[in-house]
């Protein structure tokens, strides 16, 4: 006994000097920085499928080995791509977000799990789990600042990992234009998450108030997953703060446990099926798309230093 003693406790000895050498020699490696968007280069195996990602390596990265950087999941609408998420969201253009490491997953066929037009055979949400274990060992990321980012299906499917067991290594989830096809009703859910979310009340793809299924299936009304949000934080006498008007969007929140806005929602006036952005040079306010129809061109709410403000609050210490 003695000796199978002495064997078990080398064997943990063991496991944990190679879990932490794992950690340590990731952080050595050099990487090729800014956007790498050669999804070819960036793929793994997850379940039955070949998955891919683009990345962008913050500036200094290798000069800086050993430090350990967050990270930003960033999950692109329905038939997009990588690229245009990149584009849509730009970190890469405020100072705060030059200090992520931002990865952009590519949905397989182009689409997240959850609508009715996604592959039912794919798993993103393990998908998410392979890859966040699989950059830990490309990476040298801070493991207590890990988040998620979306729009449209992306932001759905950001909803979605906030409600699952996958995205309990995640400390905060932001979300644009959200198609909440997994998050119908209160009981859908019963995770506590940081969440931040913005909805233009003139989308009419994913509609403020929808009156109809929308393409994937049946959808909320905007104001209600909201609601829901502050219950599932702040139990079932949540109350909510309403802004007024700030200038072409107010704001729901709801604070509780210590916990200052935990739940944050703008709703955007005039504001179509869009990421916001205050300069219009964004991909939803490019002219990719008939602006007369998308309404990506209102200036009123910058969102993605919003989301970074909103991410630099929750760490895994602190966060629900």
């Amino acid at each position: 006994m003695g000796m199978l003693a002495t064997l078990a406790l080398t064997a943990l000895a063991v496991s944990q000097v190679t879990a932490s050498s794992s950690s340590s020699a990731a952080c050595k490696k050099t990487h090729h920085e800014g956007f790498n968007n050669d999804t070819s280069s960036h793929t793994i195996r997850s379940g039955k499928f070949d998955r891919t990602y683009a990345v962008k390596v913050p500036a200094g990265y290798n000069k800086k080995l050993g430090k350990q950087w967050p990270l930003i999941l960033d999950f692109h609408g329905n038939s997009g791509t990588p690229w245009q998420q990149y584009q849509n969201s730009r970190y890469f253009d405020y100072a705060k977000g030059q200090q992520y490491l931002v990865v952009y997953p590519a949905g397989y066929e182009g689409s997240w799990q959850g609508p009715s037009y996604a592959n039912d055979e794919v798993d993103d949400l393990h998908f998410v789990t392979d890859l966040t274990t699989h950059l830990k060992t490309e990476y040298c990321i801070d493991e207590s600042r890990m988040y998620a980012s979306g729009k449209s299906n992306g932001g759905g499917f950001v909803d979605t990992l906030a409600c699952s067991d996958n995205g309990d290594e995640f400390s905060a989830f932001a979300m644009a234009a959200a198609a909440l096809y997994t998050d119908t009703k209160l009981s859908d859910c019963s995770k506590k998450r940081a969440i931040l979310e913005s909805h233009g009340d003139e989308d009419q793809t994913i509609p403020y108030h929808p009156t109809k299924d929308g393409s994937g299936g049946p959808l909320p009304a905007v104001g209600k997953w909201v609601g829901w949000w502050g219950q599932r934080i702040c139990d079932s006498n949540a109350k909510a703060k309403y802004s007024k008007d700030l200038g072409g969007y107010n704001t729901t929140t709801y604070s509780c446990g210590g916990r200052n806005e935990v739940v944050k929602h703008y709703q955007i006036f005039e504001l179509g099926h869009c990421w916001p952005n205050a300069f219009s040079n964004n991909w939803d306010a490019s002219d990719n798309y008939n602006q007369t129809k998308r309404r990506c061109l209102d200036k009123s709410l910058d969102f993605t230093p919003v989301v970074l403000d909103f991410f630099s609050k929750w760490n895994s210490s602190n966060a629900p």
